[in-house]
């Protein structure tokens, strides 16, 4: 093996990230936003992330063995994407809009472009030193390869489907062991993220962010034929009856006058002008939503069951950035033909700069990642220095000498809990590291979380984590969801014991927790089941609305008093907002 470091660097619209890869495990990783403080960081080069993994991985720029980056640079280079483009020209009407953004991805993801931004960036960093080389891999690629590889499965069908990279929107693979060939290609306009984005920012969301909105309210609405037709027209079976094709005269080529991510044409379909921001969020919302989840997952799911029927295969992985809706990953996995399902955590764009380091550490010596245990890759701090920040922001703070045992006693006493601890987890979700926690057993305790902390749409689930060895009693069937990317219909004991956490269409998004993976979250879990006989917690994001997931002991504190949140756990220190408060009592 080799102790080379790889880079993969994503630098997207939204959440820019930088990770560092040795012998195909990844020792670091970041997005800007949780060093900005700035939600998703829009347009925003990864200069603090970069930082950051370099730190970590204990070597300078000039030193690293390359930088990869997830898209086929070369096809940007050698005219095969604007050949692409100029066949999409001929077969569709492209608006102005469209034909823009295609001139932009050409001097964009050209190599000389992509060369010239990063050692712009580079030099701004680090001074005029030797620049490590620039590599590519194909993006949809670079999904399948990190969700494949880092899955449990030796064989597996793999999905890869985003809004678009490179031309691909969506690509089904089989996996067999180091090797992944493509089965099925759809390629742009036809784009299951763009479909959904559209519907994201016609019910009054923003796309690229409320996407999960969406699919929490569509599990509030029903079944309606009207707008099941309606969405039909706009995304449809193919007419091999396997792909699915999406009327790109809906979502961008005509007279945008209320978003660029649908046209006038949907609002005409839908007789109803597009919901705004602030407009209350009626029945007929719902069931629109209910629609749009409907048609994603049934376009997914032929794929799936084709992939299956091809290749003998029922293992199924999801990679991609739509991999992160929850209900079409455990819509897939409810299918009689799929045995299990790995849904990749860090699936979306931001994750590709895991993705794009692993696949050159692979073609270049040989290592595969191992299966994925953990995304605690991110910057921690130490007592000591915990320690030295809560005394210069001169608040109250004991050290405990049980914090696991002292934020038990805190959460079955109805307290909601900011727990902060260890390496900052990757990713859009919370998963024991920088979490808010909350009595399960209480519906009561759970909209306090929602109004004095998160501030969110009531519509909107929360999750449990359970300690491993509970989830045979509370889910009849489920798989090692560790990552909160599938959710299981709860049985009659959880919907019991914590229907905090049981979402109105009676499912459950659940983080499977494993003493190796996280020992003190499992402990603290372990504590809180011994005192109440319920191994769960409500967990989620230690943030509030419209802000990144906190990261240093400083942005902890600054949530921490912006909300009305009893308790820090922050280390081995707790700091409480009613210090005459003692664990176990009120």
């Amino acid at each position: 093996m080799s102790d080379q470091v790889f880079l993969g660097i994503s630098t997207a619209e939204f959440d820019p990230a930088v990770a560092a890869v040795v012998d195909g495990r990844v020792v670091a990783y970041a997005e800007e936003e949780r060093f900005l403080r700035v939600k998703h960081a829009p347009g925003r080069y990864p200069d603090r992330a970069l930082r950051y993994c370099l730190e970590t991985a204990g070597v300078r720029l000039d030193e690293v063995a390359s930088v990869t980056i997830g898209y086929d640079l070369a096809a940007y280079t050698d005219g095969r994407m604007r050949r692409f483009f100029d066949a999409m020209a001929r077969e569709w009407p492209l608006d102005q809009a469209t034909l823009d953004w295609q001139r932009g991805c050409l001097r964009e993801f050209d190599i000389a472009g992509q060369t010239a931004k990063h050692h712009y960036h580079w030099r701004r960093q680090f001074g005029d030193i030797t620049f490590p080389p620039i590599r590519f891999a194909p993006h949809h690629y670079t999904h399948a390869f990190q969700s494949a590889m880092e899955s449990p499965f030796e064989s597996a069908v793999v999905l890869t489907l985003d809004g678009s990279g490179d031309q691909h929107t969506t690509v089904l693979w089989l996996k067999r062991g180091e090797v992944l060939t493509p089965l099925r290609e759809v390629c742009m306009p036809h784009s299951l993220g763009w479909f959904y984005a559209a519907f994201t920012e016609y019910l009054g969301f923003d796309a690229y962010d409320g996407e999960y909105k969406v699919m929490g309210l569509a599990a509030h609405g029903g079944p309606d034929p009207i707008l099941a037709d309606l969405v039909g027209q706009v995304l449809l079976p193919a007419s091999d009856g396997v792909e699915y094709r999406l009327d790109p005269s809906y979502i961008h080529y005509g007279e945008h006058r209320y978003s660029r991510r649908f046209t006038d044409k949907l609002v005409k379909l839908l007789g109803a002008a597009p919901r705004l921001p602030r407009d209350p969020v009626t029945r007929w919302h719902m069931d629109l939503a209910f629609a749009v989840q409907q048609a994603l997952e049934e376009a997914a799911c032929r794929l799936i069951r084709w992939g299956i029927a091809r290749t003998g295969v029922s293992d199924v992985c999801v990679g991609g950035g739509v991999g992160l809706n929850v209900k079409m990953n455990s819509r897939i996995f409810a299918l009689p033909e799929v045995t299990d399902v790995f849904a990749h955590p860090l699936c979306a764009d931001n994750g590709q700069a895991v993705g794009a380091a692993l696949v050159t550490c692979h073609r270049e010596t040989g290592a595969l990642p191992p299966p994925l245990a953990s995304l605690a890759w991110g910057p921690e701090q130490g007592n000591e220095e915990i320690e030295r920040v809560l005394r210069n922001a001169g608040v109250a703070y004991t050290r405990s000498e049980d914090v696991c045992e002292t934020v038990a006693a805190d959460l079955a006493a109805g307290r909601l809990v900011a727990w902060c601890q260890g390496r900052l987890e990757a990713g859009p979700r919370a998963l024991g590291q920088r979490s808010i926690l909350a009595d399960p057993r209480s519906v009561e305790v759970r909209d306090r979380v929602n109004a004095a902390v998160k501030q969110r749409e009531l519509w909107r689930p929360f999750g449990p984590s359970m300690i491993a060895s509970a989830a045979g009693r509370y889910f009849e069937h489920h798989t090692d969801s560790r990552y909160m990317t599938m959710a299981f219909p709860a049985s009659g004991a959880l919907r019991r014991d914590a229907p905090a956490i049981v979402h109105v269409d009676g499912s459950s998004r659940v983080q499977i927790v494993h003493e190796s993976a996280n020992p003190r979250y499992h402990r603290l879990i372990e504590r809180f089941g011994e005192r109440t006989g319920v191994p769960v917690v409500l967990n989620t994001s230690f943030n509030v609305r419209g802000e990144p997931i906190v990261s240093t002991t400083e942005d902890a504190l600054r949530t921490f008093f912006a909300t009305g949140l009893d308790v820090l756990a922050v280390g081995d220190f707790i700091v409480r907002k009613h210090p005459t408060d003692m664990a176990g009592g009120r």
